[in-house]
């Protein structure tokens, strides 16, 4: 058996499917007044480094920070408002449903946003978004939208 894996070593796979999120995603309403794209990137850690120092002690690392990178963009005029991408992590909710959860600091506000397919509109990404603002005088919000590729 030892020789025949010797003879014919394997091509190694990949454990990571990419995920329905990843891609780029415009809002299905095109005079949204809210976020207007969303760009969702994945990064596979199936392999993770191990190395064992001169005291015998184990580090391991993966090269992801998080499985995901969310992107949003805003509607702002001329052009939309780029507010950068933020790691999110798999978050899992009520009925153990899967979103992918992303957090935004912008100072004046905390966003709380979390990306699923959409069981509304099959095909689609579903965004709920809790805006939590600073200045206790504003009245924070939920904000929901479809996006499609």
């Amino acid at each position: 058996m030892i020789a025949a894996i010797a003879l014919f070593p394997t091509k190694p796979f990949p454990q990571c499917v990419q995920p329905f999120e990843v891609g780029s995603w415009t809002n299905i309403d095109p005079n949204t007044g809210g976020i207007t794209r969303i760009q969702v990137d994945f990064c596979c850690s199936d392999v993770v480094l191990c190395s064992v120092d001169e005291n015998g002690n184990v580090s391991c690392s993966s090269s992801c920070p998080a499985p995901f990178k969310v992107h949003l963009w805003g509607k702002c005029h001329p052009s939309d408002c780029d507010w950068g991408a933020v790691n999110g992590n798999d978050y899992f909710g009520t009925g153990g449903t899967r979103w992918i959860y992303g957090y935004y600091d912008q100072g004046f506000a905390k966003r709380y946003v979390y990306l699923k397919q959409s069981t509304l509109h099959p095909g689609d990404l579903f965004m709920w978004m809790y805006t939590d603002f600073t200045d206790p005088h504003r009245a924070d919000y939920v904000l929901t939208n479809w996006f499609h590729h």
